[in-house]
């Protein structure tokens, strides 16, 4: 026999005895308290953040219209104003601008300058620019009835 292979038979020690189940204890058993820290405090962190993060740009509500952008008001005939609302508008606003989808309008203590920023510039689920040109003109001349003064 080769030195070698006699020394390797004489250490004993180098010999490995391995664990029958297959996997080290120290690398798949969490340290104590850990299965509560995953299940409920990583949770409720989320939460948390992801709230404070969207309550945070609601109240920032960066698609608000800025007020004055929009142009010099011009008010045109309000009868037509009325069927160009009932047309474009009343489905979220309500028939009788009463609120639905979008705010109630009637009874509203908003200016017609910021009603045009509003048509003008959207904002939350409006969309930009619903009613254009003289169209907008004779919706704006039907809001200023409506509206509270």
């Amino acid at each position: 026999m080769s030195v070698y292979f006699e020394a390797t038979l004489a250490r004993k020690s180098t010999v490995v005895t391995r664990d029958p189940k297959g996997y080290d204890d120290r690398v798949s058993t969490p340290e104590p308290g850990w299965p509560l820290r995953r299940i409920v405090v990583l949770p409720l962190v989320l939460f948390a953040v992801v709230s404070t993060s969207v309550f945070t740009l609601a109240k920032l509500h960066l698609a608000k219209p800025a007020a004055g952008v929009a142009g010099p008001v011009t008010l045109g005939n309000a009868q037509r104003g009325q069927l160009t609302f009932t047309e474009k508008c009343a489905g979220c606003h309500g028939t009788k601008a009463e609120g639905g989808i979008g705010p109630a309008l009637a009874g509203a203590h908003i200016t017609v300058d910021a009603a045009k920023a509003q048509i003008d510039n959207g904002g939350g689920t409006m969309p930009a620019g619903l009613v254009t040109g003289r169209r907008e003109d004779d919706v704006l001349a039907y809001l200023a009835t409506i509206f509270t003064k």
